[in-house]
């Protein structure tokens, strides 16, 4: 899991300066800071983050490459704009492969993965009971990241790492999915519960009813085009 996004005042001295903007930029378009179709100017971005333009340019083909940003021949960058398409297809491709995670490594999983992963939901539930939204979001996609990466599936996890960023943009454009914060902790712990049953049929059956359940009710509360309402 990767560790907290710098700090601006951090960057200039952070040796992965294309890594250390990527993730600054990401969390500012993550946050709603920076808003879907804003204009991306790499040196208003180098002067906002203390840094040259080159890392702020690797930073945004990065993102480009994530799909959180959208790069223009000759127009420079934006952030991309995401559709109740987009997040369709996003959750539909989730729902296919991350079932296929959990029952591989309820399969092949050990006692210490068990510990690691309740380590977790322990932390997502007393941000829940705190009521602290974006604690819990970090730590649902650092639960989720940390199923794929356990899993021993490289294919799986490599459309983990492709889909997750859209997919928090998708949680963030979906309007308070999390008021409920109990339901979401609950619904967690009962995934764990299924996945280190020892029965990798149940987790995986867990697992396609956890994203399925939240699927439609996160596409319910996208925003839609005057056009479709």
């Amino acid at each position: 899991m990767t560790g907290p996004t710098p700090e601006v005042g951090d960057l200039a001295a952070h040796p992965g300066l294309g890594d250390a903007a990527a993730d600054r930029v990401r969390g500012l378009i993550l946050s709603g800071e920076l808003r879907d179709g804003d204009r991306l100017v790499e040196r208003e971005l180098a002067t906002r983050l203390g840094i040259s333009r080159g890392p702020v340019r690797d930073a945004l083909r990065r993102l480009d490459a994530e799909g959180l940003v959208v790069l223009l021949p000759r127009r420079g960058a934006r952030v991309a704009t995401l559709t109740a398409d987009d997040a369709e297809e996003i959750i539909a491709l989730r729902a296919a492969t991350e079932p296929l995670a959990v029952r591989a490594l309820a399969t092949t999983g050990s006692a210490g993965h068990a510990r690691e992963l309740g380590r977790i939901v322990d932390d997502l539930h007393a941000a829940c009971a705190a009521r602290d939204s974006a604690a819990a979001v970090s730590l649902d996609f650092a639960l989720h990241r940390r199923i794929h990466e356990l899993c021993g599936r490289r294919r799986l996890l490599h459309i983990w790492e492709t889909i997750s960023a859209p997919l928090q943009h998708v949680f963030r454009l979906s309007r308070d999915l999390y008021d409920d914060l109990g339901d979401i902790a609950d619904s967690h712990r009962t995934l764990l519960d299924d996945l280190t049953s020892g029965d990798p049929a149940r987790a995986e059956a867990a697992a396609r009813a956890h994203v399925t359940r939240f699927g439609p009710e996160l596409l319910r509360r996208m925003p839609r085009e005057e056009g479709d309402q």
